[in-house]
């Protein structure tokens, strides 16, 4: 039996011992929504996953959220390795041009000391490790400047595996492999969103830490290629690790083939949550306001960069129907955690699914 599939089966025979998850089905709660936007306000809630343009009208609409801690995808994930570090810099710069307002997260403290102080978090997290291609030793470079969470791959092959448009899947490289082995010496969480099937797999066998996909959901649910098998969502859990399910349209998807709603996206969540417990979901919008309109109908339209992912929408796809439906902007928060607790999670699974499984794994990787 090889590792991964002897982890798996140690795992999940003892799931619901380890990991809270349900025994029966969930079902609607009545008042649910009223009693998870109540909780939501009173938790740290973590959003694993943004790329918005940063500026006042951002932190404006951060402050307005609610949520306690975002992860920032601080550069843009196809920029060269000197563009990426010079992104990296400008972005700590900001955060540190604002201490009244902002938090450069480093570890789990600061996350909850911003819920106290009423700031928000912003934890440095670029989706592709190529910025590190040339050399490992600036894993340790960007650890310095703040970095503490590094996604593997982004939709194309890099030096340390595929990713999830390539048509072939070689897994992760012996360059990867070395890769991952520095990132956790320098105590990086490892983000296996974007990721090809079989790079995630391997990825997940190879760490031995808890390992996330910051934002994804069901294929099962939504046959998009960005989405996770079930192999891919038990090997993730496995590890320890969390699922952030997203609320950007082409990996929502909808029965009826048109704009998605927060009902479409509450399904990945209960797929999720029923398949491997609710310790191992969370939310990581993949919000991107104020990002450039022309940049993203080049790079996300129908037409674009990534037509395997995309191309698949209706005609109703565009810049701004690129959500689900009244839940486009991180202020929508609040409303999306009340459309999840109406499955009927506990008060304890949805502080879980709110930012407390994500604490759990920042705390393994980082320390308190």
């Amino acid at each position: 039996m090889d590792h991964v599939n002897w982890v798996l089966e140690e795992f999940f025979s003892d799931l619901a011992q380890t990991t809270g998850g349900h025994d029966s089905p969930m079902t609607t709660t009545a008042g649910g929504r009223q009693a998870g936007a109540s909780l939501f306000r009173d938790s740290v809630v973590v959003d694993s996953s943004i790329a918005p343009t940063m500026d006042d009208a951002q932190i404006q609409r951060m402050a307005q959220s609610g949520v306690t801690a975002f992860n920032w995808t601080v550069c843009r994930p196809l920029a060269d390795p000197i563009e990426s570090l010079v992104q990296i810099a400008s972005g700590v710069d900001f955060i540190r041009s604002r201490p009244d307002e902002l938090v450069l997260v480093s570890t789990v403290d600061d996350i909850r000391t911003a819920k106290r102080d009423g700031r928000i978090g912003l934890i440095l997290g670029p989706q592709n490790a190529a910025l590190v291609e040339p050399d490992l030793d600036l894993v340790a470079v960007i650890r310095q400047l703040g970095v503490r969470i590094l996604q593997l791959t982004y939709n194309e092959r890099n030096a340390f595996g595929d990713g999830c448009t390539e048509s072939a899947d070689g897994g992760v490289s012996e360059r990867g492999r070395e890769l991952i082995a520095v990132v956790e010496r320098n105590g990086l969480v490892l983000d296996l969103s974007h990721a090809a099937e079989r790079t995630i797999l391997d990825a997940a066998s190879i760490s031995t830490r808890p390992v996330i996909v910051s934002h994804a959901n069901a294929r099962s649910i939504f046959a998009s290629p960005r989405n996770l098998t079930d192999e891919a969502i038990d090997a993730v859990a496995a590890t320890g690790g969390v699922i952030g399910a997203t609320l950007w349209s082409p990996m929502v998807g909808s029965a009826n083939g048109l704009q998605p709603t927060l009902t479409d996206f509450v399904r990945h969540v209960e797929y999720l949550a029923d398949r491997v417990g609710p310790a191992h979901v969370g939310i990581g919008s993949d919000h991107s306001e104020g990002y450039d309109r022309g940049q993203w109908e080049s790079l996300f339209s129908r037409s674009g960069r990534y037509p395997s992912v995309a191309g698949q929408m209706g005609d109703w796809y565009g810049y701004d129907t690129r959500f689900v439906s009244d839940a486009g902007s991180c202020t929508d928060l609040e409303k999306v955690a009340g459309a999840i607790a109406e499955i009927g999670f506990t008060e304890v699974e949805m502080s879980g699914i709110l930012g407390e499984n994500f604490l759990r794994v920042f705390a393994d990787v980082w320390g308190a």
